[in-house]
């Protein structure tokens, strides 16, 4: 009897259990996302948490951020919407966590971004690429964890505005409408969630300001030239975007003006003469928008080269280097005038960058390609004129 009441006693030391049934933490976005009545919420188990702390809530609020809401960074703001990012997740482990993996339990990380605003976590934005469930029942274990999505996210009039997230951690997978459930009399147009409460982890709120800016950039391209750069770039959108700016190794050399507001983007030009050959020159292009606001959009390297004579044929060569990351050059020969189509696509067949696309003159070209918005694979370059077409398979390795 005695043994019994002290393994009793041992086992009561070892697993933490909350002080009462308030010992829960609970989420903190505004009303009509699921925060009423408790859920989402987790229980105080001593098991893991994000971050350092995780404290009880007394009741579900509208707070930025709460003071143990400190589990995420977010890499690289402002983000451009639809390109890749990266988020870091730290997660704790508590003195109950090694009995709960002895157990043979897990952990799943989940993560959800308000894209569009709308006051749930439903939507697929970006032509049904960028769902708004950006981390989906990930196992983790305690750790500091990257992860890379595609940002749900729009033009917003030209304005920076907020990103909206939620991050859980369960014992359990909750699938994407796993963020909690609501009140419908309350929230009548919000989708359902279908996941309330879990016996461990912890939910983090963030209402992240200046989150997202104007100008969402699809292609920048140089092409070099003899004593020159050409330079290239697409927006897919643009709204209330005023001006470019062209900076060459960090001075600024041009200023480009917007096309106008567009919700599939415009298409711009700039040639940099007066160049030494040889040497390798770095452009940034840095957007404006009508309140002033510079972003940064990309920056990409190019060395003009010496006119040689005309190539006696059409050629593409492989890339360098190959496999690459994120950047690779990409060599082609005209031996006469063409207008010329050079596209990179995915294994799916889908077009991911229009490198050139237009008149050229014959000679030999090189093209720098930036894969830093891919995710890793093999890619499919293909050359096009009216008289030839080929084609190289290059490899993206993150």
């Amino acid at each position: 009897m005695k043994r019994l009441w002290l393994l009793c006693i041992l086992m009561i030391s070892t697993i933490w259990l909350p002080a009462s049934a308030f010992q829960v933490d609970m989420g903190n976005l505004p009303t009509c996302y699921p925060t009423l009545l408790g859920n989402p919420g987790h229980s105080l188990s001593g098991i893991a948490w994000l971050g350092d702390t995780v404290i009880a809530d007394p009741g579900p609020a509208n707070v930025n951020v709460a003071p143990d809401d400190d589990g995420i960074t977010f890499i690289g703001t402002p983000w451009t919407p639809c390109t890749r990012v990266l988020v870091e997740v730290k997660i704790t482990a508590g003195p109950n966590y090694y009995l709960h993996q002895q157990q043979g339990d897990t952990l799943f990380l989940n993560a959800w971004k308000d894209g569009n605003q709308d006051g749930d976590f439903c939507d697929t934005l970006c032509n049904g690429t960028a769902p708004e469930w950006i981390i989906q029942d990930e196992i983790v274990v305690p750790g500091l964890w990257p992860f890379s999505f595609t940002d749900p996210g729009i033009s917003n009039n030209g304005v920076p505005y907020p990103g909206i997230f939620r991050f859980r951690l369960t014992r359990d997978p909750v699938g994407p409408f796993g963020f909690g459930l609501y009140d419908p009399t309350a929230c009548p147009d919000a989708c359902p969630g279908t996941f309330a409460y879990d016996s461990l982890g912890e939910v983090e709120d963030y209402v992240w300001p200046d989150m997202q800016l104007a100008v969402n950039l699809s292609e920048f391209t140089a092409v070099p030239d003899d004593g020159a750069v050409a330079l290239f770039w697409r927006t897919a959108s643009e709204t209330g975007n005023d001006h470019f700016i062209m900076e060459r190794d960090g001075i600024e050399i041009q200023s480009i003006p917007s096309q106008g507001s567009s919700a599939t983007g415009n298409s711009y030009r700039f040639t940099d003469n007066g160049l030494r050959n040889g040497q390798t020159y770095s452009y940034q292009l840095v957007s404006v928008d009508v309140n002033g606001i510079r972003q940064g959009l990309r920056t990409i390297n190019a060395t003009p080269t010496e006119a040689s004579a005309t190539p006696l044929e059409y050629r593409l060569q492989q890339n360098y280097p190959n496999p690459f990351n994120p950047s690779t050059q990409i060599t082609f020969s005209l031996k006469e005038n063409a207008r010329v189509s050079l596209s990179v696509y995915d294994v799916l067949g889908r077009q991911v960058a229009s490198l050139v696309d237009g008149q050229m003159i014959h000679g030999q070209h090189t093209i720098t390609f930036d894969g830093t918005t891919l995710p890793s694979g093999l890619y499919i370059c293909r050359l096009k004129t009216d008289s030839f077409s080929d084609e190289i398979k290059m490899l993206l390795l993150k």
